[in-house]
């Protein structure tokens, strides 16, 4: 005997349901059980579904739902009356449904844990980046400025300045106010 527990549920007391145990038919509101016997549906009330399925009672958990029973509505209670498997497809689909968001929401999840952990991973090495370049900074040896050319150097290509700086700019480098003029040309001359 292959029995499984489908669903538990309950209607309104006024809209009660037959239970279809053999021998039974009385109505029923609470704790009303669906049960899939031998690839036939039936719904029962839970004294006959105690007694008729023993093994699954104390230890079943129905496939849709849980707890004291889902209430159902007019519609669903309509289905559970006249297309029984039609009400577990809707379940099953319901079922399915919520699996699937909770999928969603899982990957959403997993979504939002990746980007903290790179937004993370950036700072940290932005941190690093900033700890390394003030490390390098600090010691890093002093820079020396490079020595200017020596008297005797810019002694050596003073001519050649000066001549420069008539061809240039066309005055005289002997004059007041050019002698800039001709130290700039030395150094270039230099390289410097």
């Amino acid at each position: 005997m292959s029995a499984e527990l489908l669903a538990v549920v309950e209607v309104d007391k006024d809209d009660r349901v037959v239970c279809q145990a053999p021998g039974c038919g009385r109505g029923v509101y609470k704790r009303i059980h669906v049960v899939r016997h031998n690839g036939t549906l039936g719904v029962y009330g839970e004294d006959c579904f105690d007694r008729l399925f023993v093994g699954l009672s104390r230890e079943a958990e129905p496939r849709y739902g849980g707890g004291p029973g889902r209430l159902l509505s007019a519609e669903e209670r309509q289905l559970l009356i006249e297309n029984t498997e039609r009400l577990i497809t809707q379940f099953e689909l319901e079922r399915q449904q919520a699996i699937e968001r909770a999928r969603q929401q899982e990957q959403e999840q997993e979504r939002l844990r990746e980007q903290e952990r790179l937004r993370r991973e950036q700072a940290e090495r932005e941190r690093l980046a900033r700890s390394r370049a003030a490390f390098q900074h600090r010691s890093a040896p002093a820079r020396v400025a490079a020595p200017g050319p020596t008297p005797e150097e810019l002694k050596s290509v003073e001519a050649e300045a000066k001549r420069l700086v008539r061809e240039r700019y066309g005055v005289d480098p002997d004059q007041a106010g050019w002698r800039g003029l001709v130290m700039a040309a030395q150094r270039e001359l230099l390289g410097r």
